[in-house]
């Protein structure tokens, strides 16, 4: 069989043996694929960083029936800003671990792959951490098809939405109207749905630069978890480990 040549983010990493790794990756070409990399671990430790989790690296493979042989795996580009700062770096871990759980082996997307790739790079600037997460997640919902209704009323399609709130289960924004009808709506505010429209109207490498305050920032983060939570119904450790930080102080509160 021919190899394959293509480039892709790191999303695992495990050691086999002593000398090999088995990656995980996401690629843009053949979706996730998961491979052995043999004689990795020695006698060249100067080159570990290529393998390195959010990774993005040119890969030579060969398709198998039951894992894939890589046989070359060259890093391109490691967000060094984010690996350097603790919550850029949690929150790219959270990237990969949803883009692992929403994803199926060779399930090719190549709107998963480039909300992926083009999130890390504006987590690589100086734009709000959190803020580049919200819009991220807010891609990565509509990239598998599950964007939230919020240019009208989710439930009857009206446009003149008046006191506006989020429903998860109905799967968007409600009139004042609808949401008196539906348990577990959220009140949000008319900024929250502005922002959202706005996120979907730029194109993420463009986002880096948009303002939110901070209530839009909280309201956003905690309908979109609550949203995610809904569709996913899976607990993700990357997040356990952002709450329990925020807890303790580690992270800060601002958006900005």
């Amino acid at each position: 069989m021919a190899p394959i040549n293509t480039s892709g983010i790191i999303l695992k990493k495990y050691f086999l043996r002593e000398t090999s790794y088995i990656l995980v990756i996401y690629t843009r070409d053949f979706g996730k694929i998961r491979g052995v990399l043999k004689g990795a671990r020695n006698p060249y430790p100067q080159f570990a960083g290529n393998f390195e989790v959010f990774t993005l690296c040119d890969i030579t493979f060969y398709k198998k029936k039951k894992m894939d042989l890589i046989t070359v795996c060259e890093g391109v580009d490691f967000f060094l800003p984010v690996r350097k700062d603790i919550e850029r770096l949690t929150y790219a871990d959270y990237f990969i671990e949803l883009v692992d759980v929403i994803t199926a082996d060779y399930d090719v997307n190549t709107e998963i792959y480039d909300t992926l790739y083009e999130s890390l790079k504006v987590m690589s600037e100086n734009a709000s951490a959190k803020r580049v997460s919200r819009i991220f997640e807010m891609n990565m919902l509509k990239s598998i098809g599950l964007k939230p209704i919020i240019d009208y009323c989710a439930k009857c399609e009206r446009a003149d939405l008046g006191d506006v709130s989020f429903n998860t289960k109905v799967g968007g924004v409600l009139c004042s109207s609808c949401s008196k009808e539906e348990s577990g709506s959220v009140k949000i505010s008319l900024g929250t749905v502005k922002f959202m429209r706005k996120i979907y109207e730029v194109p993420i490498l463009k986002t880096g630069m948009i303002k939110v305050s901070g209530i839009v920032g909280r309201e956003i983060e905690n309908i979109l978890g609550s949203f995610i939570n809904y569709h996913v119904a899976r607990d993700l450790k990357s997040i356990k480990f952002l709450n329990d930080i925020t807890k303790k102080g580690v992270l800060k509160e601002s958006y900005a």
